[in-house]
């Protein structure tokens, strides 16, 4: 029996050094194929190198073992791009999907490899990619005019990245064209809400430019069929306070509701943060006391108009009104 047991160790003995020599040789295929640029097989193998010699207390062995870990997330990324391009080549929708699918999923294994082997540059490099992806996909979709399904794919990296400010405007842009203006207009005010600064000024520029064209379409297509009312209840459903208060002031003034208009005028204008906006929000204030009567009050109002398209007729009304 007891011959039994030191051969029995004997193996085991055997195994592990057969083990570690195995790791060793997986690890050099590894690099071969990295070397190569076969990240693919690459990518296989060094998963196999942190399986298998994970537990060793070999020194070469652990060895191998940190260097694959620091490999296998730029390798896996790598893969990610590759499938992604690939899916750029497809022209059947089907096919073309199902591969940009295959390239996120493996960017975002990339992402979580990165994190949790410590390699950062992977982790980000994958992390913007699986953006990029989302929006050439999308944009297939959005210059083939199919608004719903482009949106649906510009949500999904929206919500993965939503610092991506062309995914936000790009998605903001599909929800105007599908008629979902609340929508809209709250991925747009999410970018225009983001720090200033080089990186982001166009897009906040941008995101604001949306806001106002499509805020005075809406408002322009409901005017046309003397819809007030529903003119105060897309502005009922903004998010935005400043933009909500901006439009009910004018919404209420083409109601012709200039006691309302008086009413929340004041508290209105002190949301806006832009000179034009404010001076928007006081012209129709002055107005509204100049239906009324109240003439010291609309030069008041009228008086703090300081942004154009409103400042020379706002100018012209108070030397009216001081005549």
């Amino acid at each position: 029996m007891r011959k039994i047991v030191l051969l029995a160790v004997a193996l085991m003995g055997f195994t592990a050094a057969f083990a570690q020599t195995d790791v060793l040789t997986v690890a050099q295929e590894a690099n071969d194929a990295l070397a190569a640029k076969n990240y693919a097989k690459a990518a296989q193998l060094l998963e196999q190198v942190i399986t298998a010699g994970a537990e060793s207390d070999d020194d070469a062995v652990l060895e191998q073992v940190n260097s694959a870990k620091k490999n296998l997330p730029i390798a896996t990324f790598y893969v990610g791009r590759t499938a992604a391009a690939e899916a750029q080549k497809l022209t059947e929708a089907a096919a073309r999907d199902a591969k940009y699918a295959e390239a996120i999923t493996t960017l975002e294994k990339a992402v979580k490899l990165g994190t949790d082997y410590k390699v950062p540059a992977a982790a980000n490099n994958a992390k913007r990619m699986v953006s990029q992806v989302y929006l050439v996909q999308g944009g297939t979709y959005f210059n083939a005019n199919n608004y719903e399904k482009a949106a649906e794919i510009f949500a999904k990296g929206y919500a993965a990245d939503n610092k991506n400010t062309d995914m936000g405007l790009n998605l903001a842009e599909c929800y105007f064209k599908m008629d979902k203006y609340a929508e809209g207009v709250k991925v747009c005010s999410e970018v225009a809400a983001l720090p200033a600064g080089q990186k982001n000024d166009a897009a906040i520029a941008s995101a604001k430019a949306k806001i106002n064209q499509y805020t005075n379409n809406k408002i322009a297509t409901l005017q046309q069929a003397n819809d007030f009312d529903g003119i105060i209840a897309m502005a009922e459903s903004i998010a935005d306070e400043a933009l909500k208060q901006k439009v009910l002031v004018q919404a209420y003034f083409l109601k012709k509701d200039y006691d309302k208009v008086i009413e929340i005028g004041d508290a209105a204008a002190a949301l806006q943060t832009d000179a034009a906006d404010q001076s928007a929000v006081y012209f129709n204030l002055g107005s509204a006391y100049n239906a009324k009567e109240n003439k010291a009050k609309a030069i008041e109002a009228f008086g703090k108009v300081t942004a154009e398209p409103y400042a020379t007729t706002a100018k012209a009304a108070v030397a009216e009104l001081t005549k």
